[in-house]
């Protein structure tokens, strides 16, 4: 198994702890995450997967079978109505999926204005928070880790990940995660270190949960204050702000 697919799946058992899985819907957006479709399914989730290119759509449904639902769609742009999904799943551009790799070269490149793309207004991360009805799972590389500097992807601020996810989730509860503390190539001893999910901010890889329906555990509101005020009038945040 992938060293990046590990830690992904690390990081999403631990966020979404908080989440109610039996009975409930998931929407992964992307399938260039090393988490594949199947590890929400066995987490007990009805999961719906979309890419934006058909060629993955055909290899990923070639490998899950029917028991998840794919469509094509772009990222900052879902064709599902409001609150579609309980949940949704979205991972920046960490690696190229894994079980893709006979491929000579990534079927992934990411834009270089991927940052605003992803916060800005009408961006993905408003997209997901608008078609999710309880909450939202995002993991990304760390921009605070040296461990993923010169690997492929996309790094983010854990700071304003945190940040701009809890302006969309203003009553509800956001938590964050990260690990992969120590480079690959530790000693086979020391890589039970690797494995483990802390709160501190400078793990390779990190992940926030956003649960709209649960009580805020953190009391630190001036942190997003001037945050909320930007996005206020956000149809996602207004809905959000009721439930």
């Amino acid at each position: 198994m992938h060293f990046y697919q590990r830690a992904e799946e690390r990081l999403a058992h631990v966020l979404m702890e908080d989440f109610q899985r039996r009975g409930s819907t998931l929407l992964q957006v992307g399938l260039h995450s090393c988490i594949q479709p199947e590890f929400f399914w066995d987490s007990g989730f009805d999961v719906t997967a979309t890419d934006e290119k058909q060629k993955i759509i055909e290899l990923a449904l070639e490998r899950s079978g029917p028991r998840i639902s794919y469509q094509i769609a772009k990222n900052d742009y879902l064709p599902f109505d409001d609150d579609s999904f309980d949940y949704v799943f979205y991972a920046t551009y960490i690696y190229h999926c894994y079980f893709y790799q006979e491929e000579q070269s990534p079927l992934y490149t990411f834009p270089q204005d991927y940052i605003q793309k992803f916060y800005g207004e009408n961006g993905i991360l408003q997209e997901l928070c608008r078609v999710a009805r309880r909450g939202v799972l995002i993991i990304s590389k760390n921009a605070f880790s040296l461990f993923s500097v010169k690997h492929y992807g996309v790094r983010l601020n854990p700071y304003t990940l945190w940040r701009k996810g809890k302006a969309y989730c203003p009553k509800g509860s956001v938590r964050f995660a990260s690990t992969g503390f120590l480079p690959r190539f530790i000693p086979n001893k020391l890589r039970s270190l690797n494995n483990a999910v802390s709160f501190l901010p400078f793990g390779a890889l990190i992940g926030i949960s956003l649960n709209f329906n649960a009580p805020t555990i953190s009391g630190i509101g001036a942190l997003w204050q001037n945050e909320c005020k930007s996005i206020e009038h956000s149809p996602c945040v207004q809905r959000n702000s009721i439930k």
